[in-house]
């Protein structure tokens, strides 16, 4: 039994299992949950120092929302073409970061309170509030439940919709046919996952009419300069 071969093989299936596993977002411990497959066996089998059987394979697979075939031979290349792009990520924060920061002191102000009376209310210091409502500093996600509170305006109309599906929409004959009118490059930001949340605001915003796009342009370029 040529020993190394195997190694060799155990190795590129753990690369696999561990790239489609945090495709997912999962971490090993809910994996072994889902599974049960003991964690300590899942992170071996991940690293290449212990196996996996056929049916614990097909059971992963399944939980994982992949086919038998991908989690056993799916391309590398696949799943390094389709991770997240850092630089957009970090942006699409950036941007969500200031217009939840417009959205506080736009409430704020709409309730005539002041920072010093809702830092105290909250337990923030009022330079902290004033952080939060610049979008110098993100709002952590308890903080942002004390000022919903506060404001008495629910968190979840702070976030902007999201697909409940990470596929691809199907499109009709009229959709595929002014896609080809487009460059690739486009085509290719329009497919692209992580380039939703761009695309939901872009709807959204297409929605408003002139004067509230105008307000909301004023406030960021407040909050920018």
């Amino acid at each position: 039994m040529n020993t190394q071969l195997l190694s060799i093989k155990a190795k590129k299936f753990g690369v696999r299992l561990a790239a489609l596993r945090q495709k997912k977002g999962l971490t090993t411990e809910v994996l072994c949950l889902w599974t049960g497959i003991a964690n300590e066996k899942l992170q071996a089998i991940e690293q290449g120092d212990a196996t996996i059987t056929l049916p614990e394979i097909e059971i992963v697979a399944l939980k994982l929302g992949y086919s038998t075939e991908t989690l056993i031979a799916g391309e590398m290349q696949d799943l390094i073409s389709n991770k997240p792009d850092q630089a957009a990520v970090q942006h699409y924060a950036g941007l969500r970061d200031r217009v939840i920061a417009l959205i506080l002191r736009k409430t704020r102000l709409e309730q005539n309170l002041t920072i010093e009376s809702v830092s105290a209310n909250c337990g923030l210091e009022p330079n902290e509030l004033d952080q939060f409502e610049s979008g110098s500093k993100p709002v952590p996600l308890p903080v942002l439940e004390l000022l919903c509170s506060e404001y008495q305006i629910p968190l979840f109309s702070l976030i902007p919709h999201q697909p409940e599906t990470d596929s691809a929409p199907s499109r009709d004959v009229s959709t595929t046919k002014l896609f080809e009118n487009y460059p690739e490059d486009i085509i290719g930001f329009v497919n692209n996952p992580v380039n939703l949340p761009y695309l939901e605001l872009a709807r959204k915003l297409s929605e408003l009419d002139a004067a509230k796009l105008r307000s909301i342009a004023e406030g960021l370029l407040e909050i920018t300069y």
